[in-house]
């Protein structure tokens, strides 16, 4: 296995020139290159032009240190229309700079209670960004399935804020995450689910206050356990 599986980079079009670390985290230097493509606009050949300047890109932690990936992305540019195009690559959204890897952490780390604080100092990246990503989770939400065994949770969302997320409890999958932990706003998101879907659910674990054990048993009416 070579270094850039290693830190979860499957792109092999990402060439590594230099691996340090420093007081606070790892950092990788590398460079996104492969060969010239055809201009989607005009059809028109290219030729590689230059790279930009350094991305920086949070990755997973290594051993439990932050890694950070300073990439330079090359360009390239139209014979025909003098138009230019930069190289792309799996681990990140075009025109972003969070890793997919670490919006996957994200959605993660809201299962373990962790605050946006704690998770922006541990992945090398601000707050803001933190409560950006949160808002952009989106969830296939159909209402016709819920798992058997529910787990719900609380995390610190904003300065003395709370939010909601539920999971189902055997797979740790997302069912939804509610910017708050308020029992009207989550007796009313369940209740979009039909009723024959929410007698599905048959217990409901949670590590929170006993208050809501009432918000659940009107929701789920086959639901009397919870843990």
């Amino acid at each position: 296995m070579n270094t850039t599986e290693l830190i979860g980079i499957k792109d092999p079009n990402i060439i590594i020139s230099l691996v340090f670390a420093t007081d606070t985290h790892i950092e990788i230097q590398a460079k996104l290159d492969y060969p010239a493509p055809s201009y989607p606009h005009c059809h028109g050949t290219m030729i590689k032009y230059d790279f930009q300047k350094s991305s920086k890109i949070p990755l997973l932690e290594q051993a439990g240190i932050p890694t950070l990936l300073r990439l330079k992305k090359r360009r390239f540019q139209c014979k025909n229309c003098r138009r230019v195009m930069v190289t792309e690559t799996s681990i990140v959204e075009k025109n972003h700079q969070i890793s997919n890897l670490i919006r996957q952490k994200i959605a993660q780390l809201l299962t373990e209670k962790v605050s946006l604080t704690n998770m922006a100092r541990r992945l090398l990246v601000s707050t803001s960004t933190v409560h950006r990503k949160v808002d952009q989770f989106t969830f296939k939400e159909h209402y016709d399935k819920l798992p058997t065994v529910m787990s719900w949770d609380e995390f610190g969302f904003k300065k003395g804020e709370f939010a909601f997320v539920a999971q189902n409890y055997e797979t740790n999958k997302l069912i939804t995450v509610l910017d708050n932990r308020r029992q009207i706003t989550i007796r009313n998101y369940f209740l979009k689910y039909l009723l024959k879907v929410r007698q599905k659910v048959r217990f409901i674990t949670m590590d929170m206050s006993g208050a809501y054990n009432a918000t659940s048993s009107k929701s789920f009416p086959k639901c009397p356990n919870h843990y």
